[in-house]
């Protein structure tokens, strides 16, 4: 048990993420049906996508959840909405060739409308902040590499980026800890349980079948239909879609073989106001660093307080025991939180792949549709969107998500523990990289 009591955390401290105090998941428990044309594994953002898409293509979903409806990392993130230029900037896309690098662009292009479509029409609620997103480098060495992806996501995307330096980019934030940023102005942000959970109130409302607590054991052919053996009894379905990520387990072991399971880790500081959230962040934006174990914080959307996250894989797992450590990254950030509270301290798993995309494919006849790689709230709804069009036969043509590799991870019993080693590697080479620049 960790003692909460100390000097950084708030006296109404909870162990649970900030969004869920205006939006918690969903208990829901309806009477499971022994038939149904789909039953889709994971209800997070990609499982509630695919749902929403069956619907609008006449299918009703059965959509089955080992916890709370939208209860998984899709609640709990940072929430940061961008166009995927993770991959054409972090090296990913010097492994592909010309034709996949245009496609996998195409799709994220397409994912990022959708998403800013869905979440900016008002019809699910006031959950986007069209914010723009500031990019900051970590030590001097990374500005310089700054125009470089300005110009890739230009090119290849069509994304308009402007480099600030050091100066620029403290009229942005008000620190000296970075040497400059990337501003992209067309990203954003969104409260993500609000979002889910309207997305999973409305499939509910449209006659979508939703029911939480109920694990996923099997599911496996049997005749032209499936057996889906679960907790709460069998359904025998026509199609069978995993979208569980980083909570996938045996049910579909082969993909398992292939996730890496990453904790990442939030705080939320007590309410300080508009006007001292203002003073530290003028533009409201979204934020993250060029370190490899990165930070990312954001204002809350009512602007009271300020979010901040880290991956730091070598921490032990509960929230209550890496919130000290991301207090510490906080006011490294801004010193002047040094005596604010934590009122709230969370984690979630993101799963990260070998190719750092996403994935689409079949194994046994059953489909999944996995791999956030972080990204998730900008990509996972398409993806699953794209994945019952594929089921379902209205789309024909292979995604590009179907044709990138899906390598296997040296897991061992499902376990990523090669993470650990990872973090603390990059860790070292961030200490190292601030070293050699004299900071």
């Amino acid at each position: 048990m960790v003692d909460t009591s100390g000097d950084i955390f708030a006296g109404d401290f909870k162990a649970s993420p900030y969004w869920w105090d205006a939006a918690a998941p969903l208990i829901c428990t309806p009477d499971l049906p022994e038939e149904a044309d789909l039953v889709i594994v994971g209800a997070g953002f990609c499982g509630l996508g695919a749902a929403r898409r069956a619907l609008e293509l006449g299918v009703t979903p059965v959509v089955l959840d080992a916890g709370p409806i939208s209860g998984g990392a899709s609640s709990r993130s940072g929430a940061m909405l961008s166009g995927g230029q993770k991959f054409l900037i972090n090296g990913t896309a010097d492994q592909l060739g010309a034709e996949l690098l245009v496609a996998l662009t195409a799709a994220h292009a397409e994912a990022f409308d959708y998403v800013q479509r869905l979440a900016g029409s008002g019809s699910l609620g006031e959950v986007l902040q069209r914010s723009g997103r500031l990019f900051l480098a970590a030590v001097p060495k990374d500005l310089a590499r700054f125009a470089g992806h300005a110009r890739i996501m230009s090119e290849l995307a069509g994304v308009s980026a402007r480099v600030l330096g050091p100066d620029d980019v403290r009229q942005e934030i008000d620190t000296r800890h970075y040497h400059g940023g990337l501003l992209v102005e067309a990203f954003g942000g969104l409260h993500p349980s609000k979002f889910a959970v309207a997305l999973a109130q409305d499939l509910q409302q449209r006659g979508a079948i939703l029911r939480s607590h109920t694990k996923v054991r099997a599911a496996r052919r049997d005749g032209d239909r499936f057996l889906v053996r679960t907790s709460a009894g069998d359904v025998r379905a026509r199609h069978v879609l995993f979208a569980t990520n980083a909570y996938t387990d045996d049910a579909m072991a082969s993909v398992r073989r292939r996730l890496a399971p990453v904790g990442s880790y939030m705080i939320a500081t007590e309410a300080i106001g508009r006007e001292a959230v203002d003073a530290l962040m003028p533009a409201r934006r979204m934020y993250s660093d060029s370190k490899r174990n990165l930070w990312y914080f954001r204002p809350s959307p009512d602007g009271e307080r300020i979010l901040f996250g880290a991956r730091p894989g070598l921490v032990p797992g509960s929230p209550e025991r890496a919130a000290p450590l991301l207090h510490r990254f906080l006011t490294r950030v801004f010193p002047s939180l040094a005596e604010v509270r934590i009122s709230h301290a969370w984690t979630g798993a993101v799963a990260m792949t070998r190719s750092h995309l996403q994935h689409i494919g079949q194994r046994g006849g059953c489909w999944f549709a996995v791999g956030c790689n972080g990204s998730g709230v900008g990509i996972m709804p398409w993806l699953g969107h794209l994945a019952v069009e594929r089921m379902l036969g209205t789309r024909t043509t292979p995604t590009v998500f179907e044709r990138l590799p899906f390598g296997w991870l040296p897991n061992l019993a499902g376990r990523p523990w090669y993470v650990p080693v990872a973090a603390g590697a990059f860790g070292f080479m961030d200490w190292l990289d601030r070293r050699q620049a004299g900071l």
